[in-house]
């Protein structure tokens, strides 16, 4: 259930990747007059927006539940970690931008909070294989 649920959300998250570069084409005319660290801070969000919608894509697409209750706990801890950044990156998209300071602490905030998640994800899977296959 949590493997679908992070592919759809995911493929939300790439549809809202676009949405966003069509607000940035129709509220800013695509950027084109706007001051340089503006625009790159721009540009930055919106990417940051495709690479959590890929990350919960990867995630929904390779997903495997542990059956050890403890693990699976901390599993969906990293799940729901995953899912907070991405809501959290795209309200501070339209928060933060644009600004006068290059400091942007919600979305400084969400890729700690993503790389907690996904950190946890990958621990998770090598202690599993550690469970599952002891002698390798």
């Amino acid at each position: 259930m949590l493997g679908k649920f992070h592919l759809f959300f995911g493929i939300a998250i790439v549809i809202t990747f676009i949405l966003t570069g069509q607000y940035m084409h129709h509220r800013y005319d695509h950027l084109k007059d706007m001051e340089l660290m503006n625009r790159a801070l721009f540009r930055a969000g919106h990417l940051y927006i495709l690479l959590f919608g890929l990350i919960n894509v990867a995630l929904g697409a390779y997903f495997n539940p542990i059956k050890h209750h403890l693990l699976n706990k901390i599993q969906w801890l990293g799940s729901v970690s995953i899912i907070i950044a991405s809501c959290l990156v795209i309200y501070a998209f339209f928060t933060e931008l644009p600004t006068d300071d290059i400091e942007r602490p919600l979305t400084r905030l969400s890729l700690y909070v993503v790389f907690f998640g996904v950190t946890i994800h990958g621990l998770i899977s090598l202690v599993k294989n550690k469970i599952e296959n002891p002698k390798n």
